[in-house]
C-alpha cells in the first residue's frame, strides 16, 4: 500500500491502535473522534471534553478555508504518522536521557502549506521543530496568547514514561498525537548510546529534507547516515 493509500480511520485516537474501521466507535457527541474501546474513551474524556462539540462539524463546514486546511492536515498526518513516530523517538535520544524524558518533554514540529502541492503527502513543508519541556512549550504559547484551557490541558496530559507526545503546529492549527512504545521503551533506552546520539544529531535538518521530498520512506536516509557514522559504511 502506498503512502497515498494509507487509511488510519481504523485507529484509536487515544492509544493509536489500528483495530480496523469496523471496530472503532465514534464519539456520539462530536462524531469526529474514534476509539477502540470504552476504556480509551473514558481515559480521553479529561481533555476531549474541552473540545467535544456537537456543532463542530457544522462550524468547520461554515468556514471552507479552515475546513480545507484541517482536512489537508489530517490526510498529511495519516500519510506521515509512522515516520512522525520515528522522528520523535530519534530526537528524544532515550538511551542518553533520564528515564522520565517522555513524561517531561514533547516533540514539536512546525509546518506550513506549500503552493500547489502535488499530493496529500507533499502538502506541507517543515520550517522548524524541537524537543521541549511541557512547561517551556506552554510558556511559548502564553507569549502569543494561544494558551487556551484546552491546549494547556492537552500539553499537560501525561500518559507515563512509555508514551511519547507529538505536537504539530500548522499555521493557526495545533494537533496532538500520542503513541506508546513497544516493550515500554526498554529496547530504545538500552540502544547503543552512540547510535541514539547519532540519530538525535541534526534530526531537524534530516526531517525537513525528508518532508521536502513528499515521501515518508525518505526518512530512512537519516537512519542510514546515523548507522554509517557509528558502524561505518557497508563492505563493498
Amino acid at each position: 500500500m502506498s503512502s497515498e493509500d494509507k487509511d488510519f480511520k481504523g485507529r484509536c485516537m487515544y492509544c493509536n491502535t489500528d483495530v480496523g474501521r469496523d471496530k472503532v466507535k465514534t464519539c456520539g457527541r462530536c462524531r469526529l473522534v474514534r476509539y477502540c474501546s470504552k476504556e480509551c474513551q473514558i481515559a480521553s474524556w479529561k481533555t476531549h471534553k474541552l473540545r467535544c462539540n456537537p456543532n463542530l462539524r457544522e462550524s468547520l463546514a461554515s468556514d471552507p478555508a479552515s475546513n480545507a486546511l484541517n482536512t489537508a492536515l489530517s490526510k498529511w498526518i495519516n500519510n506521515w504518522r509512522d515516520e512522525l513516530h520515528n522522528w520523535a523517538i530519534w530526537a528524544m535520544d532515550l538511551a542518553n536521557s533520564p528515564p522520565d524524558r517522555l513524561a517531561t518533554h514533547c516533540f514539536v514540529i512546525e509546518i506550513e502549506r506549500r503552493s500547489n502541492p502535488p499530493s496529500a503527502s507533499h502538502f506541507f513543508r517543515m520550517h522548524g521543530g524541537g524537543v521541549e519541556t511541557r512547561a517551556s512549550f506552554i510558556a511559548r504559547l502564553e507569549e502569543i496568547n494561544e494558551a487556551s484551557e484546552e491546549t494547556v490541558a492537552c500539553v499537560n496530559e501525561r500518559r507515563g514514561t512509555d508514551t511519547a507526545q507529538i505536537i504539530i503546529l500548522c499555521e493557526d492549527l495545533i494537533r496532538f498525537l500520542w503513541f506508546s512504545l513497544r516493550d515500554g521503551g526498554a529496547s530504545l533506552r538500552n540502544r547503543d548510546p552512540a547510535m541514539s546520539k547519532a540519530l538525535a544529531e541534526n534530526w531537524q535538518q534530516g526531517m525537513i529534507s525528508a518532508i521536502e521530498t513528499g515521501r515518508p520512506q525518505a526518512s530512512k536516509t537519516h537512519l542510514d547516515r546515523a548507522a554509517i557514522k557509528v558502524i561505518g559504511p557497508p563492505p563493498i
